[in-house]
């Protein structure tokens, strides 16, 4: 009892360890993010919007590849792209994606944004300082990045809940951050995309089994070794009995 009641201590400060680092990690992570990026926490940071939309149960994901490369049932935010900045080309391949479906969100502190200067001869709907635009076979929302940094969304959730609006009536399969413009290429593993809590649970019910194993096998003693039995020939009987009557027969 008292190597369980032990266990059970060790467990339950590793627990508290490990959720104290997660949360300082993840805020000083958060903060070094680049500006703009649904991974920063900072003032200019957009984690907010993106973790007000996944609490709306909205079913938001992250793009690590070009627009173009976006399911047309899907809708994606593209924020203060940098790294690549998109150019006249790639407005160009944005608008073909855009045309055969796709919805996007398109916010750049530069005004007009460079998809709006690409579409200047169309006619959009305006909806506070944002711009919609109807494409081809998809929609476009254009705005300034800046409506959406944490910093702002916490003074005025105008721009929080007129994307909210949107979103909601488009009612796209996903809903894309494009990271991919942010300098972000590589996909994350499976392990990775577990929300932080289920990773860390994960890691307390490895350690839980292993201590298990541990404090519990070790009560049944050292292995015996196994010991074979020899094989038997079919006919060693016959052959120990003839044995024994021709010592018989000697003897008498």
């Amino acid at each position: 009892m008292k190597n369980g009641r032990l266990i059970f201590f060790v467990l339950a400060l590793f627990a508290l360890f490990s959720g104290l680092s997660w949360g300082l990690n993840r805020r000083m992570a958060g903060a070094r993010q680049p500006d703009y990026t649904m991974f920063s926490t900072g003032e200019h940071g957009v984690s907010l919007l993106h973790d007000t939309l996944t609490h709306m149960r909205f079913p938001v994901g992250i793009l690590y590849r070009p627009v173009s490369r976006a399911g047309l049932n899907d809708a994606v935010f593209v924020i203060q792209p940098t790294n690549p900045r998109i150019g006249a080309d790639g407005a160009e391949e944005i608008l073909s994606w855009v045309r055969r479906g796709g919805r996007l969100i398109f916010l750049e502190n530069r005004q007009p944004t460079v998809i709006d200067r690409a579409l200047e001869h169309e006619i959009y709907m305006p909806f506070g300082s944002l711009r919609v635009y109807q494409h081809g076979m998809g929609e476009i929302v254009t705005g300034r990045a800046d409506s959406v940094a944490n910093v702002n969304l916490l003074g005025d959730t105008f721009y929080g809940q007129a994307f909210a609006y949107i979103l909601a009536g488009w009612n796209p399969e996903r809903i894309y951050f494009a990271e991919y413009y942010h300098g972000h290429r590589q996909e994350q593993s499976a392990f990775q995309q577990m929300p932080p809590w289920l990773r860390l649970a994960a890691f307390q019910i490895i350690i839980a089994a292993a201590a298990f194993v541990w404090h519990y096998g070790k009560r049944f003693g050292r292995p015996v070794p196994l010991y074979e039995e020899t094989e038997r020939g079919e006919n060693e009987q016959v052959l120990t009995l003839a044995r024994l009557y021709k010592q018989a027969d000697r003897r008498s």
